[in-house]
């Protein structure tokens, strides 16, 4: 009889894939996703190496499962960030910052092969979407008020979003914090902003801090700058 690890059967679910999400994010910072075997998964969330084909089929569902669930967490917290300034420019340095710490601390920027996965989960479609109509109006905003001279095409938000891919962000805080604001420059200057406004970052902005949590309590903090993120 398996171990029950909730007060209820829903519960017990719930923790066991969480704990299988967890373990899948740790092997990612240590193997590529290609090494990385169901039973190394199972035995890093201490589950059975059997019954965690309960909960998922194969190690590439678990993978799209933990991606929606990390894109669900990003558009919550994103929207819930975007509300602390009103000037177009600063909203898009909260996204740039936002999907820097998405991939930092999920790690989730890694090649994979998921043609056993015949469609993506609705969810992470459904959640995808959010975060690409976010961009569009972040982009159009900012277009419309003179802020920048890139219009918001699909070309535009492909480029930008290929930049945010290429760059890691490293452990030390302070260099993170220099790799974000090059990042924001690089970005802003391409799409047209003036050299006087890439300069200049809101610190409302520039005190914000995102946990993105595997158990989905993902939260943000203002006024609390210099703390580990």
């Amino acid at each position: 009889m398996p171990k029950i690890i909730g007060a209820t059967v829903s519960e017990h679910r719930e923790k066991t894939r969480q704990a299988l999400f967890g373990a899948l994010s740790s092997l990612l910072h240590e193997y590529p996703f290609d090494q990385i075997t169901m039973a190394q998964i199972a035995r890093r969330a201490g589950i059975g190496r059997t019954a965690i084909y309960n909960h998922f089929e194969d190690k590439e569902t678990l993978l799209l499962e933990l991606m929606s669930s990390a894109t669900e967490a990003f558009a919550r917290i994103l929207l819930e960030a975007l509300q602390v300034v009103d000037d177009p420019l600063q909203k898009l340095r909260i996204y740039v910052r936002a999907r820097l710490e998405l991939k930092k601390q999920f790690h989730l920027a890694v090649e994979v092969n998921i043609r056993n996965v015949s469609q993506p989960p609705a969810k992470l479609r459904e959640h995808g979407k959010i975060v690409r109509d976010v961009m569009f109006n972040l982009l159009r905003e900012a277009y419309e008020s003179g802020q920048i001279s890139q219009p918001p095409t699909p070309q535009t938000i492909g480029l930008v979003q290929a930049c945010l891919a290429g760059q890691d962000l490293p452990d030390s805080p302070l260099e993170r914090e220099h790799v974000k604001i090059n990042t924001e420059k690089f970005i802003l200057r391409a799409l047209g902003a003036s050299e006087e406004s890439v300069d200049w970052i809101d610190p409302r902005v520039s005190e914000l801090n995102f946990v993105f949590e595997e158990n989905s309590s993902s939260t943000i903090h203002e006024g609390e700058p210099g703390c580990p993120i």
